[in-house]
């Protein structure tokens, strides 16, 4: 077994085992074990982000090529969000109830795909293509956050007994938990259209084109055009709380598909890059 898959699998151990603690310390309303599992999970990111960059110096490029980079990648963004709001808003720390299965689900279904040794070719080899995937990885990392954010407030909204909104009152006021949710949402949002310009001007570099109605494209766009009408469900029709929490959290399924789940399903340019079979 090499370092790199001795690695990985730490931080798919570390991402489990920070899942567990949130459920027990949030189940059991024990703030201890809710803070060791903040760390626990944050602790995960030192082997994943050394697995990456193992595999970074030996194949020359980032993880952007085949399914198990790919999502991986994703999983590692989903953590990284997650401690940046955990470390700037110590309420929203519970947050990782939702987030942090998401991510071990994510690194360990990556664990268990092919892990193909893709070289780059020329047709890779841009500047173009490492803007497109950095602001891929922003706005997916985003809608993940968004995601997280809405499920806190719909399950604090929802809560009826006295024992279930003692196990919430450490959260901020529903109105910040709205406007993170917003501004997730919002800031996602342009980094998805930064992706789709700068993956059409490295398609017009690698195949002739800006665009071909591709499969991954195609999704592309109707993923920024999802979230468009959640914003603008909120900027014009004055959606919040509730509402919006609903329509931050139906959009992502849209988007997870958009991101992983296209290639799958279609004979796509972009299948081989992404697939890596």
């Amino acid at each position: 077994m090499t370092a790199e898959i001795v690695l990985m699998w730490l931080a798919v151990t570390s991402y489990a085992a920070g899942a567990v603690l949130y459920a027990v310390g949030f189940v059991f309303r024990k703030e201890r074990i809710t803070a060791a599992a903040m760390w626990v999970s944050l602790l995960g990111l030192l082997p994943h982000v050394a697995g990456i960059a193992v595999r970074w110096v030996r194949l020359g490029h980032g993880p952007y090529l085949g399914f198990y980079e790919v999502v991986s990648s994703y999983a590692l963004m989903t953590v990284i969000v997650f401690g940046l709001v955990a470390l700037r808003f110590k309420s929203l720390r519970s947050v990782g109830v939702v987030l942090m299965p998401l991510a071990f689900l994510a690194l360990g279904g990556a664990m268990l795909a092919p892990k193909s040794d893709l070289g780059i070719t020329g047709t890779l080899s841009s500047w173009w293509l490492a803007i497109h995937v950095a602001f891929a990885k922003l706005s997916y990392g985003s809608f993940i956050a968004a995601l997280g954010l809405g499920a806190v407030f719909l399950l604090r909204s929802s809560a009826k007994s006295e024992r279930w909104n003692e196990r919430l009152a450490r959260l901020p006021e529903q109105d910040k938990v709205d406007d993170l949710t917003f501004k997730f949402v919002a800031v996602g949002f342009i980094f998805l259209g930064i992706m789709i310009a700068a993956g059409a001007i490295w398609a017009n570099e690698a195949w002739g084109r800006y665009w071909s109605w591709d499969p991954i494209e195609t999704w592309s766009l109707i993923s920024w055009l999802v979230y468009a009408i959640v914003l603008h469900l909120r900027l014009t029709m004055g959606w919040r709380g509730r509402r919006f929490a609903w329509a931050a959290i139906g959009a992502f399924p849209v988007m997870a598909f958009a991101a992983v789940g296209v290639v799958i399903v279609y004979n796509s340019i972009h299948g081989a890059y992404l697939i890596g079979y």
